[in-house]
């Protein structure tokens, strides 16, 4: 028996489920703002958590078992719910459930929220006469759109609406090269949406924004990565490279204090992933940082090598 576990983030704080397997039982634990020290915050939510027996890469819509079905209230005294069910219960023969995989849906529906500025949530499916204008077909999926926003955002869609394409006076618009999920998270950064960059989505969005030309969104992601501390610099500095992310690549090149901590690079897992031009940047902020360290008077012959 496999499990699919289910992690997910709202703009009201940041909720995980985590799902474990003991004793015949399947545990589910969601929890908000786990990790937080704040204490001015709290959020009513109904709460439905669901398992999917999948057999042979396929759902067994018949056995679907609803796991939870409640509202409940999480606060700085009480960030995590904990749900069990028997394996007996999901209708499954013993027997056969190492034939089995498990997906976990979790619903969230949020009833109030204190200590929170809620983000605006646009929702794309649905056409706004006043200032939906167009539609965009991705995945034969709908989403509605304002050409002037896109335009005025990439240049790549004020070619396609406004310049001497067939697509000019279509109404319907039809692309092929990105995912669904990845433009609507790249909608959500030419709108005001008050969304913030995450770890999670950073490199997908910097290709749709180098894809569809959108220069501004790519500077929300470089800006994004040079305040972050969570992605490594080895990551950065082949990001800033791919996408001609200067800001970024010096600032990477300029958190190097010392030889050692540039050695200490080739460490990484991604080292051998960087090209050569990275390294002949390196090698030069090796020699200024020995430059820094040694006065003319005294100085001495080195040799680093990256």
């Amino acid at each position: 028996m496999q499990l699919m576990t289910t992690h997910f983030g709202v703009s009201s704080g940041r909720k995980n489920m985590k799902v474990s397997e003991t004793d015949k039982k399947l545990t589910f634990k969601l929890s908000c703002n786990e990790n937080t020290a704040n204490t001015m915050w709290n959020c009513k939510a109904d709460v439905e958590i669901y398992v999917k027996p999948i057999l042979d890469g396929k759902i067994e819509y018949s056995k679907i078992e609803k796991v939870l079905d409640d509202q409940k209230t999480f606060d700085y005294k009480n960030k995590h719910m904990e749900v069990s069910i028997g394996v007996d219960q999901l209708g499954l023969e013993t027997e056969t459930l190492e034939n089995y995989h498990f997906e976990v849906q979790t619903n969230l529906r949020l009833k109030r929220i204190y200590g929170y500025r809620k983000r605006k949530v646009l929702d794309y499916t649905v056409e706004h006469p006043r200032f939906s204008n167009g539609v965009i077909v991705i995945d034969e999926r709908k989403i509605y759109v304002n050409k002037q926003i896109l335009a005025m955002h990439s240049k790549y869609f004020n070619n396609l609406f406004f310049g001497d394409f067939n697509e000019k006076g279509q109404s319907t618009v039809q692309i092929h090269e990105v995912s669904y999920e990845g433009f609507i998270t790249f909608l959500d950064f030419i709108h005001p949406t008050g969304r913030r960059i995450e770890s999670s989505f950073v490199e997908g969005l910097m290709e749709v924004a180098d894809l569809f030309m959108a220069d501004r969104v790519m500077e929300y992601c470089e800006e994004f990565l040079i305040k972050t501390e969570i992605i490594e610099k080895a990551q950065k500095m082949i990001w800033a490279e791919k996408y001609s992310l200067h800001n970024l690549m010096n600032e990477c090149l300029h958190t190097f204090k010392s030889v050692k901590s540039l050695l200490e690079l080739k460490k990484s897992d991604l080292y051998f992933d960087i090209s050569d031009e990275i390294k002949s940047s390196l090698l030069e902020r090796a020699v200024q940082l020995h430059k820094e360290k040694h006065a003319p008077s005294n100085a001495t012959s080195s040799v680093y090598m990256f």
